[in-house]
């Protein structure tokens, strides 16, 4: 009978054969490319065949024998996987460093320097430039000048300019300029062809939108590179001096980012007989811009604000010495019953009224409507009040009064606002009734006998318009009963959500239909009834109303 010693030679081998196959499937794998195979493996594999012959001339190791042959057929599998599977690419070691010396490491990093963090750096530059702008009156000026002599630095231009847009004039104006800057237009037929005298003429030159390169780009709103100004006949050359010829140009609007609306036009010149601007200085510039844009929107929203802060704080401090201007408690006045309503818009001073006693036979009544709003309106409040409480007290007409104060206001020269004007004189010993009006504030007359509405003063010119203007006095007798009736246009032109005007027509119905009542509830009454009708619409203009009811 055979012992397992003297069989033992089959299993080493079947196990020699084994390694045999793994090293052909490596040498496979090796050439496909599959895995990466390391020279170890067919060393291993080598003391593997190796122990398996000597073994076998050993008898005697059967368990080792066994051992061997099990490892071996574990490998199999991972090895056929690796033979067949997906073939993957690696790079020898000395294709990746041919690839680093044909990369140039030291040349990327510096083009990235060049055109990237620099543009960057400058950028935030501009950034820096906004931020200061909100605490110095003179910020706009220095953003834009550094915006400007940055893109000329960046760009090795001559010059540069920065002009911008004036939405209301249609114009464009320079804002900034440096260096050297032909200027590429027309230049007026008086002016002396002197570099200084160029130079200063378009550093505050303005444009109209059409007609000429900026106003070009601004409408259009394309950036260009012009390389030759001789093959566009959108650019005038004012030849022959030298300082006027022109060499290459790069224009590029400024926008509001967000919006599509241009503010501005960047412009860069370099001189003849150097190389004329290529693609590269044209995205530097281009880039630049777009930096630019931002900081100009930062610094141009603050300006905003910062103008609404102010208009808003005037527009208080005028509204509050406004309302100070309104009698605070009517005194008892012999034979009449006196009803008033006013009603202010936010931030606006244009409507004011007043009620003078100024003699036993003359209670003056002043409706007043300013045009414009603000501090300058309330000056020129102020002005006429002042002159009306004066004069009034005098034995001259309605009519006169106000001949004396519009030619006190056109008079003055910082008074360029007019005003619309309704002064009532009322003499409660006769109930006569004297007026005079200038402007939009009409004076009506209830007549209780006829129980109707009649309009009894005449259109004339606002007070402040001109000099020699002179306003006719109307007089009549009151009875029992009657009721005067004055207001400003902001209360029968309120708006629903309709868009519907309150009109005379609502103001006359609530008089008639009240006429009985006293003069103060009637105003109650439309002050109620205009409220309803405009339910949560905000005012657009000062609503005033006076009601003389005589008993």
């Amino acid at each position: 009978m055979f012992t397992s010693d003297a069989i033992s030679y089959i299993p080493l081998f079947c196990t020699a054969a084994v390694s045999i196959v793994i090293a052909v499937l490596l040498t496979i794998i090796k050439v496909r490319k599959t895995a990466k195979v390391s020279f170890i493996s067919y060393f291993a594999l080598a003391v593997l065949i190796f122990a398996c012959i000597y073994t076998a001339t050993h008898p005697g190791m059967m368990r080792f024998a066994l051992l061997v042959l099990f490892a071996s057929i574990l490998l199999i599998p991972y090895c056929v996987m690796l033979a067949f599977g997906k073939p993957q690419e690696y790079v020898k070691a000395e294709d990746i460093e041919e690839e680093k010396e044909e990369v140039k490491p030291e040349i990327v990093v510096e083009e990235i320097q060049v055109e990237k963090i620099d543009l960057i750096q400058k950028g935030k530059a501009f950034v820096a430039a906004a931020a200061d702008s909100f605490s110095d009156k003179d910020g706009m000026q220095n953003l834009l000048d550094t915006i400007n002599k940055t893109c000329v630095e960046v760009t090795n231009a001559n010059g540069g300019a920065i002009l911008m847009v004036d939405e209301f004039e249609d114009l464009i104006t320079v804002k900034s300029f440096t260096g050297d800057f032909p200027p590429p237009y027309k230049l007026p037929e008086d002016l002396p062809h002197k570099p200084l005298r160029v130079s200063t003429s378009f550093k505050y030159a303005q444009f109209p939108l059409r007609d000429n390169i900026f106003g070009e780009i601004a409408t259009a709103g394309k950036a260009e590179l012009i390389a030759v100004p001789k093959m566009d006949d959108r650019i005038v050359e004012n030849e022959p001096e030298d300082f006027l010829k022109l060499g290459s140009f790069i224009f590029l609007p400024l926008r509001m980012p967000g919006k599509d609306v241009v503010v501005g036009v960047l412009a860069l010149s370099r001189n003849p007989g150097t190389d004329p601007f290529g693609d590269k200085e044209f995205d530097w510039a281009q880039t630049l811009t777009e930096f630019a844009e931002s900081a100009l929107k930062t610094a141009l929203n603050f300006k905003q604000y910062t103008d609404k802060q102010e208009l808003t704080k005037e527009a208080d401090i005028a509204s509050g010495i406004q309302i100070s201007f309104l009698p605070k408690k009517l005194p008892p006045l012999p034979g009449i019953n006196i009803g008033t309503y006013a009603e202010h818009t936010s931030g606006v001073c244009s409507d004011v009224y007043d009620v003078i006693p100024a003699r036993n036979d003359r209670i003056a009544f002043i409706v007043m409507d300013v045009a414009g709003k603000g501090m300058n309106s309330l000056l020129v409040m102020a002005m006429i009040r002042a002159m009306f409480r004066l004069i009034v007290n005098t034995t001259q007409t309605a009519g006169t009064i106000l001949s004396w104060a519009n030619r006190g206001i056109c008079s003055e020269p910082n008074a360029d606002h007019f005003a619309s004007i309704a002064l009532i004189n009322y003499d409660p010993t006769s109930k006569k009734v004297q007026l005079a009006t200038g402007g939009s504030v009409p004076v009506y007359r209830y007549n209780a006998s006829k129980e109707a509405v009649e309009k009894v003063s005449v259109t004339c010119e606002p007070i402040g318009i001109e000099k020699t203007t002179s306003y006719k006095d109307i007089e009549f007798t009151a009875s029992q009963g009657d009721i005067i009736i004055c207001y400003t246009d902001g209360l029968v032109e309120a708006l629903n959500a309709q868009g519907q005007q309150y009109s005379l027509v609502s103001l006359t119905n609530i008089i008639k239909a009240n006429a009985k009542l006293p003069g103060k509830d009637i105003a109650n009454l439309v002050k109620t009834d205009i409220k309803k009708f405009i339910g949560n619409e905000t005012l657009r203009d000062d609503q005033t109303l006076l009601v003389i009811k005589i008993q």
